[in-house]
């Protein structure tokens, strides 16, 4: 079934991003774009294939807000929008401000706040997930006793993995306490959640007038501190299994409010039935968009600016054309010495893209979120296990030697 916005339009603000396909989407959807970003960071094909652009050399919230005011009185645009967590709220304040047809404010905060997506999921049909606001050490332990180990904590509006924690036991919930209040502290805010038990999925829904249609099942790994690794679609699930998961983000859509567009929901499919972990009213990064595209032959940056533009989408769910997976590139912390394979890599049958970004003096991290992470491959295949093969074994063609922290300079540890 084709689906029309009721108010389309025929210019957009886009804020923020680096990554070229919504502009390139918005402009094949005819529509005007403006694109209001960071000066160091502000990628030529963007700035070419924009209608317009003004870049900041302070892109915070505020200053793209005021930013925004000003090129919107200079000459008033249909909608804001943006792929930018950073800048999902500033987005939604700005088209309430404008009066401009989009997700309301509340939706948009309860998606990009885990305690306010949790809490309105409490009266919903939702699935429970114990869950608590917490500040310190002291409501830890209350969390604990009421619920129990292991549990997760985490920032409530973190992306990326960042400063996500597994309390196992009373020895690490005091570790845990002290990430909260401690100079590197990744955000100022807490939530406690029960750990959910399971293999864990995403949901890629595009919403259109408060309907919510599944356009995807996303397989997902995990590496060190819940990092995501490896990304397969569509997701190896039965039919029973891929209903409760859809109807499950249903639920949780409709408790946010969601009237329309793309969203990202991640899933743990539970002994007792899908459990959502959270939302994000935008496309799934980690290439997921492309794993989409490849595999199913739908573009959700395509139909996310044709809906704006009034043109007919159809986001049903799609059937498998192939399968598409990507896998990180994750070598052991030390100094890099020498990166090879790249090219090899890419010849890799199946393989779509890949890039590395090591250089031999760099320094890799332990991986704590997905900025730790240095490079990956996509790959596409017949089928979920063979694309998911040929990424794994792509990646491994790429070989990363490191000297480890503290070794001696003579003694390269290879990948």
């Amino acid at each position: 079934m084709l689906h029309t916005r009721r108010r389309p339009v025929d210019s957009v603000l886009l804020l923020g991003g680096t990554r070229p396909e919504p502009v390139r989407a918005a402009k094949a959807a005819g529509l005007s774009i403006t694109y209001l970003g960071a000066a160091a960071r502000a990628p030529r094909d963007i700035l070419d294939n924009a209608d317009a652009y003004l870049l900041l050399e302070d892109p915070t919230p505020e200053n793209m807000t005021e930013a925004a005011r000003k090129l919107h009185g200079e000459k008033p645009f249909g909608v804001v929008v943006t792929m930018v967590d950073r800048y999902l709220e500033a987005a939604a304040l700005l088209n309430a401000e404008f009066g401009l047809p989009a997700n309301t404010v509340d939706t948009v905060r309860s998606m990009n706040d885990k305690y306010r997506m949790r809490a309105a999921a409490l009266h919903s049909a939702c699935a429970p997930v114990a869950h608590a606001a917490v500040r310190n050490a002291e409501d830890l332990r209350s969390f604990a006793g009421r619920h129990g180990y292991p549990f997760i904590l985490k920032p409530v509006d973190g992306s990326a993995s960042r400063g996500v924690v597994l309390v196992s036991d009373a020895g690490t919930l005091e570790a845990a306490a002290r990430s909260m209040t401690g100079p590197a502290a990744p955000e100022p805010r807490w939530i406690a959640e029960e750990f959910l038990s399971g293999p864990e999925f995403s949901v890629e829904t595009f919403s259109t007038g408060g309907s919510h249609h599944v356009v995807a099942v996303t397989e997902k790994f995990k590496g060190d501190n819940f990092v995501e690794i490896g990304h397969l679609v569509p997701a190896r699930v039965g039919a029973a299994d891929h209903a409760a998961m859809a109807s499950e983000v249903g639920a949780l859509l409709d408790a946010v409010g969601l009237n329309e567009g793309v969203a990202h929901t991640e899933v743990v499919l539970t002994d007792a039935g899908p459990k959502v972990i959270e939302t994000h009213s935008r496309p799934g990064g980690d290439g997921i968009v492309e794993l989409v595209r490849l595999a199913k032959g739908v573009d959700l940056q395509q139909m996310t600016f044709d809906w704006l533009a009034g043109r007919s989408v159809d986001p049903r769910l799609a059937p498998e054309a192939r399968a598409s997976a990507t896998w990180s590139l994750t070598p052991p912390e030390g100094t890099v010495t020498a990166v090879s394979g790249l090219d090899e890599a890419l010849r890799h049958e199946g393989v779509t893209e890949g890039y590395t970004v090591l250089e031999p003096g760099d320094t890799i991290r332990p991986l704590r979120s997905s900025d730790d992470r240095s490079g990956a491959v996509i790959t596409v295949a017949p089928d979920p296990d063979a694309a998911l093969a040929r990424a794994r074994a792509a990646v491994e063609l790429i070989d990363v030697t490191v000297v480890p922290a503290g070794a001696d300079l003579g003694g390269p540890v290879p990948r």
